[in-house]
């Protein structure tokens, strides 16, 4: 028993490495890879593409029943007054963050809306953000369309997170009392 509890954690200390990329033009395009065991167990990766919002509403006929989307925000509403709960899930979310190293991010977007003064005003209240970005050595770059207004871009990341460093905060927040409550 002792020797197969030592080889579940030496398991769990090893990271899985993540990598995703996304691309927005007409069509939303997603791909992911999950690489652990240093590259030893490859699940299959996801390609998704997602058609755009007004192809979405076109191809959904008018009267379809509530999907499963709309029943877990349902969900969700009615978790919320739970007392304690929305504390436990930021503090799960910060201990989370905590223990995933991000090793690589670029992020490259461009957004307007239909009124160029709504463009203008949130990019300004953006470009704070986006200097501090680049003093931290992130690779982001947004840019404002003045003369069109959608979202265009494209993603990347390399995220890395040891199984044996999150486990702790996911059974902390499974056996917390606000979460029986829920």
């Amino acid at each position: 028993v002792y020797f197969f509890g030592l080889r579940i954690v030496n398991l769990l200390a090893v990271p899985f490495v993540l990598f995703i990329e996304a691309e927005r033009t007409d069509k939303l395009k997603v791909r992911w890879r999950l690489f652990w065991l240093f590259g030893l167990v490859k699940p299959r990766s996801r390609n998704r593409s997602a058609p755009s919002a007004p192809e979405r509403a076109d191809a959904r006929p008018a009267d379809t029943p509530k999907n499963r989307r709309a029943r877990g925000r349902r969900m969700a509403v009615a978790l919320l007054p739970t007392r304690g709960l929305f504390e436990r899930v930021v503090r799960l979310a910060l201990a989370l963050l905590r223990r995933v190293t991000l090793e690589r991010l670029q992020l490259d977007t461009m957004f307007g809306f239909e009124n160029p003064a709504d463009t203008g005003f949130v990019y300004g209240c953006l470009s704070p953000v986006l200097v501090m970005a680049d003093v931290r050595g992130l690779n982001i770059r947004c840019r404002p369309m003045f003369l069109e207004s959608g979202v265009r871009g494209a993603f990347r990341a390399t995220i890395r997170v040891r199984p044996l460093l999150v486990v702790g905060p996911i059974i902390a927040f499974l056996v917390s009392p606000p979460v029986f409550r829920a």
